[in-house]
């Protein structure tokens, strides 16, 4: 880690420099790297240990909720060495290193260090044996980051580049705003209901966004969550013909999807990751919800991305959908027309 903390001094002594000498105050600039890419900085001895494996199945891990198998990243990986300033600049970092100084195994969140938008994550640990316990134990925590890190970065393009037709109509179906790419132009309203999309034959991406009752109780049961799912798209999305509607795809009765509450943006939310299909139809594809409540209005509101793209890869589509996710958001009481 040498290599890095001395370019990062660098780099802070130059800020200062411009700063005590009057010249303009230097602007990062923006970073750089393909979408879902990962640079991996790993100490030498620490990859070519037993610990290689336990690292791999953290940043090769596939991408949950797909029918067909994606990688989570596109990985670029270098000795902690071979860090500099070319490989500063990039978005999605993430250094593992031994350092006998620490007392005990740590994991560090760094935003903007040298680019924006820029995350940084650390995992150090005094030595092999605790570093590999520690990433054992924290293997989800660590994709959290660096996947909520691919989000963040889509999400705030998407404040300055979205579909305003959209965000007006969910302002009168909801009183709610939401931001989505600017191909998903054809829009449907329903009651408590807006769905729209791109009407792509490929590469066809889809937002939904309800609202249904509270009655007080839990809100995150998972398959009470995918029978109030099943209800709605009945209701809103139909088929060709009368037998066929959108639904959860299932498997012995079972729902194909895993859900768990996380806390995003300060609040609770269920997570949903599955597949789709239309019922007595070829049509299927993944999608991605979040639950939540809203208890001043005694509202749950879900809001929900799914795609059908049966012979390309998913991923991309998949995380500019969950971005547009993470910008719904409540207007006071009274915008709703």
């Amino acid at each position: 880690m040498v290599v890095r903390q001395l370019f990062i001094s660098l780099f802070a002594v130059f800020l200062l420099c411009a700063c005590d000498t009057g010249k303009p105050k230097i602007i990062i600039g923006k970073s750089k790297g393909l979408p879902s890419e990962l640079l991996l900085v790993v100490d030498k001895p620490v990859w070519e240990s037993d610990l290689q494996d336990t690292i791999k199945s953290i940043v090769e891990a596939q991408v949950p909720g797909l029918a067909q198998s994606e990688q989570m990243f596109r990985v670029t990986r270098i000795f902690t060495p071979h860090y500099d300033r070319m490989f500063g600049t990039m978005h999605s970092q993430l250094f593992v290193t031994v350092d006998p100084k620490l007392r005990k195994p740590m994991i560090g969140i760094s935003r903007n260090v040298t680019a924006k938008p820029q995350t940084e994550v650390t995992v150090s640990a005094p030595s092999v044996d605790a570093l590999r316990e520690y990433l054992s134990a924290n293997r989800q925590r660590i994709q959290d980051f660096l996947c909520d890190a691919q989000i963040e970065m889509r999400t705030a393009a998407l404040q300055s580049k979205y579909c305003k037709r959209v965000s007006d109509q969910l302002k009168q179906v909801l009183g709610m705003d939401i931001r989505v790419p600017e191909d998903l132009k054809a829009t449907k309203k329903g009651r408590d209901f807006l769905w729209c999309g791109t009407n792509r034959n490929q590469m066809d991406q889809n937002v939904v966004v309800y609202a249904l009752p509270w009655d007080g109780n839990t809100v995150f049961d998972l398959r009470s969550a995918m029978e109030r799912r099943d209800s709605v798209m009945k209701e809103n999305i139909p088929g060709g013909r009368p037998d066929q509607w959108m639904q959860t795809a299932r498997e012995g009765g079972e729902a194909l999807v895993s859900g768990r509450v996380r806390n995003i943006q300060g609040r609770d939310m269920l997570e949903v990751r599955g597949l789709w299909e239309m019922r007595n139809g070829a049509l299927g594809g993944p999608f991605v919800c979040i639950v939540q409540v809203d208890t001043t209005r005694r509202k749950v509101i879900v809001a929900e991305g799914f795609v059908y793209s049966p012979s390309s890869e998913k991923r991309e589509l998949m995380r500019e959908l969950e971005a547009s996710l993470r910008t719904l958001k409540q207007l006071p009481q009274g915008t709703k027309k």
